[in-house]
């Protein structure tokens, strides 16, 4: 339908996460290309042709390959082209970004995970838990009469441990061996047992014993928890091997009851269809539940599909539902799994539309959750997003695709900031960049973290100097093409000693450290989100010298002013959507000639990042258009200032726990962890002012009853405090969702002040710091016109327009008495106002 294209359109582009998939075999592996049709085994094989998804996927891909539609031609086109070519194809055609691989089950000629790096810019690894604990015990290097509980435990949860920082999650197969009834508090003798039996039953080694393999799973799902990494767990259907009457989600109550696991997250796969209902109401109902709906796409049949989607979208939020392939063996699995999603949720979603269950935009922002977000904010990405291979796969790519990029691309822009919050780049031709460049960094000097506004030497005392060099190493993550000069492209970069090796004044590394700190010791994120506000002024000559004037004289939110300036600022809101930058409100701001743009709100370090590129989307558009624009805090000494407001909250496992909950709250309704947090930045405010208002004029701008926050207090939806606790729409009026920084200036560092500003909170969670009571600075009104005096003393308008609204208008029309009085000619410029 064309009202749907839209939805049709981001489903069909997004760049998906497949969360859960398994290794490729060779082409002349054993096992046979049948199996990419069904989970069916040996003679059931032969009855394989005659499914509804046989046939349909087998023309799928015979379109994707250009070939004839029928097995056997697909099946000789793959060994004609070989699985690098047919792999490629797959990927590609599946727009995948992201990879996790369960290597542990095992296929004849089985390629071993990280071969796999070559198809996608991240992959990882998940570690199959009963594959682990058969590995170890098949180990020749134990001899089988000396095993027991107590040294099996060392060895498995030893090389767990081990291994952390080289797996994105935990993946148990239970469901297969024993059933999901897991006994969390197993004996250890039970489970000893259990050992014994399943080690002289056969060999090689396979465990079955459910005592044991309760016990494995508790073991591992409490190393998984204190290591912050999700588990994933076989539900429903699979291969014949599995009792499916065990496989029902609702099994796990027990687990998920156990309160020694309430931080755990548990991934259940397959949609554990078919109780997919079943698997629905556990995620709605216990916050540590999330569903992946692999394997029921593609190998249902399409009514199938379209049925297990809709049933986990029944009672599951949004936000815990994920894609993923399940492909194995087969890259072709991998496109079917991609395809039939796709169609899937295009399917699901645009009838949820029509039944007015969600609005167009709720179901955009649901399919960019669903195939990529969630999956982002569920598992441990960052160290692999960050890592070497992942930027030496981007640079991979980019070479082979050199000679069409550089027909396209003059120039590369590596930019960063320094100490003063100046924004500088360092421009590349395209094809050094992507030759040399992109592996080595450029060189800069010592002196550049050192460098005033003023001038571009480093000032004294900072000890930095012109003698020494760092690089500037390339973040390929935020690479994008400009949008508003197409034959340029820039992306930001780390200051680094050597490739690799963080320098100690580089803002970005600043910032991930803090971050670290704060999640790896309270496991919580801090998300940022930032209002830009600047001037816009035009140059004019007098008399031979040049004059900045504001663009217009118009008013705040006014729409005479929003529309002089509406095509730069929808040329503005047009590149920043290029820039996967979210813009939430723009408007004209109070100031003659100033205005806003309001951006999302996303993890600190993104959210710093997209500052930097939005205000230099800012600058160059209205530069295009013959302006200049300005975030210096006080332009104007006699005009409102420009800040760069931030609002911060705390997340835990993708919930806000800044705001007050029944589990924590205080009286000023936020949690009990918002309250340490904000209490620390409170009173570190001071010094945090040297980062988030670096430059003399910054204090002009921060001066009382300018709503720049002039004194160290803070208040509950008082703008002119400097911190302010905020309630959007839609939140209860107990409670408050973040707090705002208002003394926070365009001239600022933003990876520098985010940094100072977790610094401060994270002392305020060591030290359990508490604020003082909130000071609530009320403008009362003043003056002596009767129509102000009877409406102070009209108590019907009172109760019926509401005391606050009341009280705003009185002091409104009493400044504008004031004005007005001492400013006899000011009533001429009302015709820029009305």
């Amino acid at each position: 339908m064309a009202k749907y294209s839209e939805l049709r359109k981001a489903v069909d582009t997004v760049t998906a996460v497949d969360a859960h998939a398994h290794n490729l075999v060779a082409i002349d592996s054993d096992f046979s290309f049948l199996n990419c049709f069904s989970e069916a085994q040996d003679e059931a094989l032969t009855f394989v042709p005659h499914t509804l998804s046989f046939k349909r996927n087998v023309r799928d891909i015979a379109k994707l390959y250009n070939c004839e539609a029928s097995f056997d031609a697909v099946d000789r086109h793959r060994k004609s082209t070989g699985i690098i070519s047919v792999a490629s194809r797959c990927f590609d055609a599946a727009n995948i970004s992201t990879i996790f691989i369960d290597d542990g089950i095992i296929f004849d000629k089985m390629h071993d995970w990280e071969w796999h790096r070559r198809f996608g810019p991240v992959v990882g690894r998940i570690l199959r838990i009963e594959h682990l604990a058969e590995t170890i015990l098949n180990d020749e290097r134990y001899h089988e009469s000396n095993w027991t509980l107590e040294l099996f435990s060392q060895i498995f949860i030893g090389h767990m441990t081990s291994v952390v920082d080289k797996i994105v999650a935990m993946k148990s197969i239970a469901a297969y061996r024993s059933g999901l009834k897991i006994d969390t508090n197993v004996s250890k003798i039970l489970a000893e047992e259990g050992l014994l039996r399943d080690l002289h039953d056969r060999k090689p080694v396979r465990i079955k014993s459910k005592g044991f393999i309760d016990y494995i799973f508790t073991c591992s799902l409490e190393v998984a928890q204190s290591f912050n990494l999700p588990m994933q767990i076989h539900t429903g259907f699979g291969d014949k091997d599995l009792d499916l009457r065990q496989c029902n989600p609702l099994h796990l109550r027990t687990v998920l009851e156990e309160k020694r696991f309430s931080r755990s997250r548990i991934v259940l796969l397959h949609a554990a269809y078919p109780y997919s209902k079943e698997a629905s109401y556990l995620a709605s109902v216990y916050p540590q539940v999330y569903l992946d709906f692999g394997l029921a796409v593609p190998m249902l049949s399409v009514q199938g599909m379209i049925s297990s989607v809709s049933e986990l979208l029944h009672l599951a939020p949004i936000k815990k539902v994920m894609y993923s392939s399940d492909g194995f063996a087969f890259p072709e699995l991998y496109y079917l799994g991609s395809k039939r999603s796709r169609e899937v949720l295009f399917h699901v979603l645009s009838n949820a539309c029509e039944d007015g269950d969600l609005t167009i935009d709720e179901a955009l922002e649901a399919v960019e959750d669903i195939f990529r977000q969630n999956a982002l904010r569920l598992y441990n990405l960052s160290a692999i997003v960050g890592s070497t291979d992942f930027k030496s796969y981007i640079i991979q790519k980019s070479t082979l695709k050199i000679d069409t990029l550089l027909e396209d691309i003059m120039f590369v822009r590596i930019v960063w900031a320094d100490s003063s919050g100046q924004q500088r780049c360092r421009v590349i031709p395209a094809k050094r960049f992507y030759e040399v460049v992109a592996n080595t960094g450029v060189g800069l000097t010592f002196a550049s973290m050192g460098m005033t506004s003023f001038a571009d030497g480093p000032a004294d005392g900072t000890n930095l100097t012109g003698t020494g060099e760092i690089r500037l190493m390339p973040d390929f993550s935020t690479k994008h093409r400009i949008p508003w000069s197409k034959k340029e492209e820039m992306v930001l970069a780390d200051m680094q000693i050597k490739p690799g090796e963080a320098w100690e004044y580089c803002p970005r590394s600043a910032l991930r450290r803090l971050t670290k700190i704060l999640k790896d010791e309270f496991d919580l994120v801090m998300n940022a989100g930032f209002e830009n506000e600047f001037y816009l002024l035009k140059n004019i000559m007098r008399e031979g010298n040049e004059h900045f004037l504001p663009f217009d004289l118009t008013s705040y939110c006014s729409t005479s002013g929003f529309d002089a300036v509406s095509p730069i600022l929808q040329e503005v809101n047009a590149a920043l959507q290029v820039l996967d930058i979210t813009v939430e409100q723009i408007h004209a701001e109070a100031g003659k000639g100033q205005f806003e743009i309001a951006l999302g709100h996303s993890c600190c370090t993104s959210a710093a990042d997209n500052l930097i590129y939005t205000r230099e989307t800012i600058k160059s558009i209205a530069r295009k258009h013959g302006l200049l624009a300005t975030f210096v805090p006080k332009y104007f000494l006699d005009d409102i200032g420009s800040g760069s407001h931030v609002h911060l909250s705390l997340w835990k496992n993708g919930r806000n726990v800044f705001m007050g909950s029944e589990d924590s709250k205080t009286p000023y309704g936020m949690s009990e962890i918002g309250e340490k947090f904000m209490a620390g930045v409170f009173y570190h405010l001071p010094s945090i002012l040297a980062f988030t208002a670096p430059l003399p004029n910054s204090y002009d701008r921060i001066q009382p009853n300018t709503w720049s926050g002039a004194y160290q207090c803070w208040g509950k939806e008082n703008r002119e405090a400097p911190l302010r606790t905020a309630c959007p729409p839609g939140i209860s009026q107990e409670v408050v969702s973040n707090f705002e920084i208002k003394s926070f200036d365009g001239c600022a560092n933003p990876h520098l002040g985010l940094a100072s500003i977790i610094a401060a909170g994270i002392d305020g969670l060591k030290r359990n710091l508490s604020l003082p009571k909130p000071i609530e600075l009320k403008r009362l009104p003043k003056g002596l016109h009767e129509s102000i005096q009877a409406l102070a003393e009209d108590n019907v308008l009172k109760d019926l327009l509401g005391q606050k609204l009341i009280t705003a208008v009185i002091g409104v029309r009493k400044a504008e008495i004031d004005y007005y009085g001492k400013n006899k000619e000011a009533y001429k410029q009302l015709i820029h106002k009305y």
